[in-house]
This record gives structure tokens, sequence and C-alpha cells, in this order.
């Protein structure tokens, strides 16, 4: 059974500087395996901007080590 990693706990995510906005940070999907690679992460389907990573997460995440965030 592959485990499923949820965004928010996924080592792969990262600032995305050139999407960010003053006062709004973009994650997106460091993940070359994953669907989700260079994903906004904290996009709605409908287009609007969060402040938390809300996507569901994908098999190929990888979880947080203790210490990362």
């Amino acid at each position: 059974m592959v485990k499923h990693i949820k965004c928010v706990r996924c080592r792969y995510v990262r600032p995305d500087h050139n999407a960010s906005e003053r006062g709004w940070t973009a994650y997106e999907c460091g993940n070359t395996d994953s669907e989700y690679f260079m994903s906004l992460l904290n996009i709605t389907e409908a287009g609007n901007k969060s402040t938390r990573i809300i996507w569901t997460g994908c098999p190929y995440g990888a979880p947080l080590k203790r210490g990362e965030a």
C-alpha cells in the first residue's frame, strides 16, 4: 500500500518567491515525481489565495523530519 502524505506535512513544499505577493507567500510542490510538481499548494480550485497549504497531497510525498518546518 502506498502511503499518502499531505502537502502540509511534506518536505518537498517550498516557497515560490515569484508567485508570492506582499503579505502572502505562495507555496509550491518541488517533487519532480509528483503530479503536483510546481503547482501552487495554497490556491483553491476557484483561484483564491489561502495562507495555509490546503491541497490534499500525493503518494510521492516525503514526511518532514523532526525539526523541519
